[in-house]
């Protein structure tokens, strides 16, 4: 071997240190390829679907004419979420509180209840000449909603002019419901909700008997406290007077409909659960009838006190009542308006009352 010629493991060494460098790069290129792959499908997987409430009261009619695949599937979907998202939202969002030891904030509003005379009565040949028209009126009535913080009101008499009036001057800054989506008889009662403060969740009308036993549809609605999330149900009505021959049966008819409404939209969906808070409210055209009827029937409480039993009136009573479901519901702060501006405007006080909606009620974010 000549002075200048190296080993052979000598010259062997840089080619294995090259290999084993090779090597290694190949291992890392296969571990990021590896790692991306992985990330991508992940990536990729499609996310769970937002359950979100819906704010459509009934479902469309099925189609009868046949649709493709796709476009079968939309409608189901659709039902899906109008059928299981408000529960299971409620489920959640009380399964997160419990974990985390808090409830959900009280919600505070004002309630109202105002038979608002209907335009009809005070026109020409109508049978309350003395007072001003029905637009007039009823820009008074908004003047005291607005100035007594009412933020849901039951109307009644609430007829098509002046329907037309109050959504003119509120500008789309409340809701009503019926209004005229029923057409001119279910106009006549309505509820009607400071959008700022509420959101409609849902919205239907029931079959009440009127004069004679005619049926006139009137509105149950839900709607959600928007800064808390609680949910609440409203009704209203008008039972028949007997300026149109007897109407007391027909008032008894009306009532137990009423009742049961009540009862069965403030029922538990299950028995670790409070029912959603239920309210009745409107022109019974009774007095110790209405009151003893409801607060025993539907385990309600008047918003002006008395007792169910032995039932016992309160002192400040009419025909005029808001009730209101036991559970979770507290009232205070009962006024029955009259005189002044209320006396222009109807031949019915404005009643209105504080509620605080509390304890383990459902609510949704």
């Amino acid at each position: 071997m000549g002075k200048h010629e190296l080993p052979r493991r000598a010259r062997l060494l840089p080619v294995l240190g090259i290999i084993v460098l090779v090597a290694a790069l190949l291992a890392v290129g296969r571990f990021a390829m590896a790692d991306n792959t992985t990330t991508a499908t992940d990536d990729s997987t499609p996310a769970a679907p937002s359950s979100t409430a819906s704010d459509t009261t009934e479902p469309s009619p099925t189609p009868t004419a046949p649709r493709d695949d796709k476009s079968e599937d939309k409608p189901k979907k659709k039902a899906d979420k109008k059928g299981e998202s408000r529960r299971s939202r409620i489920l959640r969002n009380r399964v997160q509180l419990a974990a985390d030891g808090l409830a959900p904030d009280p919600a505070s509003f004002r309630l109202a209840s105002f038979n608002v005379l209907g335009a009809s009565h005070t026109a020409r040949g109508g049978n309350k000449p003395g007072y001003a028209g029905g637009n007039s009126r009823m820009g008074w009535a908004i003047q005291l909603l607005r100035g007594n913080n009412v933020s849901v009101v039951g109307l009644q008499e609430y007829e098509k002019t002046q329907h037309a009036t109050f959504t003119r001057i509120t500008g789309g800054g409340w809701g009503v419901y019926p209004g005229l989506q029923v057409g001119n008889k279910g106009v006549r009662n309505s509820i009607a909700w400071n959008t700022g403060v509420w959101e409609l969740v849902e919205a239907h009308t029931i079959p009440i008997p009127y004069f004679h036993g005619n049926l006139i549809p009137m509105p149950y609605v839900l709607l959600k406290h928007e800064e808390t999330g609680r949910l609440a149900w409203f009704i209203n009505i008008h039972n028949p007077a007997s300026t149109r021959g007897p109407a007391q049966h027909w008032r008894d008819v009306a009532t137990q409909k009423e009742i049961a409404l009540m009862n069965e939209l403030q029922a538990p969906q299950s028995e670790n659960q409070l029912g959603i808070p239920t309210f009745l409210m409107g022109d019974f055209n009774e007095k110790s009838e209405a009151f003893c009827r409801v607060t025993a029937g539907a385990y309600a409480q008047a918003a002006n006190g008395g007792t169910a039993s032995p039932c016992r009136l309160p002192s400040n009573h009419g025909i005029d009542w808001i009730f209101g479901s036991t559970p979770g519901v507290g009232f205070s702060n009962y006024v029955r308006m009259d005189g002044g501006l209320v006396n222009r405007i109807s031949d019915h006080p404005l009643i209105f009352t504080d509620v605080t909606l509390s304890g383990e009620t459902p609510f949704i974010e």
